[in-house]
């Protein structure tokens, strides 16, 4: 699940957008593999009645903005951080040194006061504490090399989870350098929120993202906040051993699956493969983390590696795909995202974003390198149109959307799940 993947396309049914946005509102899913279904959610970011600017102006040092305090005018909020958008009529997209990302409005913003200070992400100690202020009393922080996680979990699952994030970070990186797609080292370590019972993890959902339903959903990433919140899959503080904690998990693949899904989500848009409110496709962000996904259940940390044909999808693919086309074209998935909106289409959307990420990871390096690097220079709230999709993507792999496909279909349908 991520919440803040732009789209900037028609809002999702329930989903209300006030009438004086303009056409830069974003449209951000969040996604989860959860229980026996898929479920996508979508949130909607408006930058309303804002004017972009041609050129985004950014900043790299610290800007003290002043907000107007809703209903309590006598206490305005002061926050600081680098500019990433300044628009013409004075909004802003501000970045927060814990990875917050605000978007502002003239209307809420009292005052700004640019500094000569650099910016910086939060130190361990700083960010710990940070997630720490968010969340109620009983929990701990537990660093590992690349992350920093907040639990009231059993330690012993908080050390489990850790060591299945760092294996994820590894091969990630691992994987791009065999790939030569360039990523960087995330700016400072990743926050994680661990959450032992399934109620605190929605009331704290619900109190982040109010818009969204968190029905049978185990975690995400918060793209507004750059943090990964997770549900403890045990749900038993009693459990003090790994032995016991990987039994327990072993019963529950698909939500093991969700920890690697997010994990991934995370690392792609802390290493500058995509960028945080951007028009980043949902096919792409969606077929990396499942390409990733996989489990491998008899392994000590239950994943080794990406790439692993999946067990899930493989299927739907097949299926519907028996005429040597995809249900849904190729060109359709990647010019508009509806698809992925739709519980008609969504499990075919997922099926064929992971079988086309597949295909084009092991078949067209080349062309997927180049499609990354022009996606990597995407710039946030700045709208891609379908057409100008479409073109890029042929653009990268040489070829047309309808041979591409014909190829897809040829090679997952020869692949064979792994057991």
């Amino acid at each position: 699940m991520v919440a803040g993947q732009d789209s900037g396309r028609t809002p999702h049914a329930g989903i209300n957008c006030r009438r004086n946005c303009r056409a830069t509102a974003l449209l951000t899913p969040e996604w989860s593999l959860a229980g026996n279904g898929l479920q996508i959610v979508a949130l909607l970011f408006c930058w309303c009645g804002l004017g972009l600017a041609e050129e985004p102006a950014s900043s790299e040092t610290l800007t003290t903005v002043v907000m107007k305090a809703s209903g309590t005018p006598d206490l305005p909020v002061e926050i600081s951080g680098r500019i990433l958008i300044e628009a013409q009529d004075g909004g802003l997209l501000l970045e927060e040194r814990n990875g917050r990302i605000r978007q502002l409005t003239p209307a809420v913003i009292e005052s700004k006061t640019p500094s000569n200070v650099p910016f910086s992400a939060m130190s361990n100690d700083e960010l710990g504490n940070d997630l720490l202020s968010q969340v109620q009393a009983g929990f701990e922080i537990h660093q590992t090399d690349h992350y920093v996680i907040c639990s009231n979990s059993a330690e012993e699952y908080a050390e489990f989870v850790g060591k299945l994030l760092e294996k994820v970070f590894d091969q990630y990186f691992e994987f791009m350098g065999e790939q030569e797609i360039a990523v960087r080292q995330p700016a400072g370590k990743l926050p994680v929120i661990i959450l032992q019972s399934e109620a605190e993890f929605k009331e704290f959902a619900a109190a982040q993202h109010p818009e969204t339903s968190f029905e049978d959903t185990p975690g995400y990433y918060s793209l507004r906040d750059n943090q990964m919140l997770l549900m403890d899959l045990t749900r038993d503080r009693s459990l003090r051993s790994s032995t016991a904690i990987r039994k327990r998990l072993s019963d529950q693949p698909l939500q093991v699956a969700t920890m690697v899904h997010e994990a991934v989500h995370q690392l792609a848009f802390n290493t500058g493969l995509q960028i945080r409110m951007a028009d980043n496709p949902f096919w792409l962000s969606e077929g990396l983390a499942l390409y990733f996904e996989p489990i491998a259940p008899r392994s000590a940390n239950l994943w080794t590696r990406p790439g692993l044909v999946s067990g899930r999808h493989h299927p739907v693919f097949v299926q519907h795909s028996e005429n040597g086309v995809t249900e849904i074209p190729l060109r359709d998935l990647l010019s508009v995202d509806k698809a992925f909106l739709s519980a008609e289409t969504m499990a075919t959307a997922y099926a064929e974003s992971w079988g086309l990420t597949s295909y084009l990871f092991r078949q067209q390096k080349d062309g997927m390198k180049k499609y990354l690097t022009k996606i990597s220079q995407r710039k946030p709230l700045q709208r891609v149109s379908p057409e100008e999709r479409v073109a890029e993507f042929q653009e990268a792999f040489g070829k047309s959307p309808d041979e591409i496909e014909r190829e897809t279909v040829s090679f997952v349908r020869r692949l064979r799940p792994t057991r």
